[in-house]
């Protein structure tokens, strides 16, 4: 084994303990009554009318990575679609299998463990490919986009999210700011070094990219970009103390969640979530690809 896949084991084996531990908060989340549950719940509704949006034949092929409790597979269960649904851990699993028995979707549901950077499905498996809050806990996020395309078939879509690099809450944290993160790292690794701390669950985070990073890996992985915004603003604080209360915080998002809607400079850019839809590059008529073509004009003009 070399250097570089026993890294990448190594940190795939300390997101998994961290999601271990903490899967029922991860469960939770959609149900707290707080800014960052209310992000994750736009970000669920925002989703699932992009994919309605795609009009998918019932019975088509859907892969979910990273699914967590299952309370978006379920959702796609229920709308006919054959799921297919990957999570790194067994707690994860367990729960989301629970949920789709007492749901009765699981005729529609197979769920397994499954790893993102090398995933076991054959080329060209799936209609359309799902990774929500995926990417920032994956070491070689690229690696993960080109698997994801591998599995899609041509004129299937890819379906991602990304903790945005540059949110608005964190660029008026002095220390969160994105500048920090990686000074903070380098001391941690001397420190570690020289045996005046041990690692942690504590030590794992998510780690954020910036948008034309992603957009660039997509292109090199011959995925299309359709659609995409920025979602999510707050929770706001200093120095890592929230400063404001739960229902004043959920208010401003939602304004700033409109100003960014309406391509407001500033705001379009700077939510704290990159959500993204692709589509692959396959073989299409003629007719199909002036339509594409058009659809795909007034798609920019709305963005």
């Amino acid at each position: 084994m070399n250097k570089f896949v026993g890294q990448r084991l190594q940190q795939q084996e300390q997101v998994n303990a961290y999601f271990q531990s903490q899967s029922l908060y991860w469960k939770d989340i959609y149900t707290a009554n707080d800014v960052y549950a209310e992000i994750h719940r736009d970000r669920y509704r925002v989703v699932l009318d992009w994919i309605d949006s795609l009009a998918l034949a019932p019975g088509s092929q859907v892969l979910e990575i990273g699914c967590g409790a299952g309370f978006m597979a379920i959702a796609l269960a229920q709308r006919g679609f054959r799921v297919h649904a990957i999570d790194s851990t067994d707690a994860m699993i367990e729960q989301a299998r629970q949920h789709a028995e007492q749901v009765g979707v699981t005729n529609l549901l197979s769920l397994s463990i499954g790893d993102t950077s090398a995933l076991t499905f054959k080329d060209e498996s799936f209609d359309l490919v799902l990774a929500i809050g995926v990417i920032p806990w994956i070491e070689q996020a690229e690696l993960a986009m080109q698997e994801m395309a591998r599995v899609t078939r041509s004129g299937g879509y890819v379906l991602l999210t990304a903790d945005n690099q540059v949110r608005l809450n964190n660029l008026l944290d002095p220390w969160l700011n994105p500048l920090l993160p990686p000074l903070k790292w380098r001391v941690k690794k001397v420190l570690d070094r020289v045996g005046l701390r041990r690692q942690s669950l504590q030590d794992v985070g998510a780690t954020a990219h910036s948008r034309r990073f992603i957009d660039k890996a997509l292109a090199r992985a011959e995925l299309r970009k359709m659609r995409s915004l920025t979602l999510g603003f707050g929770p706001f604080s200093l120095f890592r103390c929230t400063v404001l209360p739960a229902p004043l915080g959920i208010a401003l998002h939602h304004r700033l969640q409109r100003l960014a809607d309406r391509n407001v400079p500033l705001f379009r850019s700077t939510g704290a979530q990159y959500l993204v839809l692709s589509k692959k590059s396959g073989t299409i008529s003629l007719v199909q690809s002036a339509s594409t073509k058009k659809s795909m004009s007034a798609s920019t003009l709305a963005l």
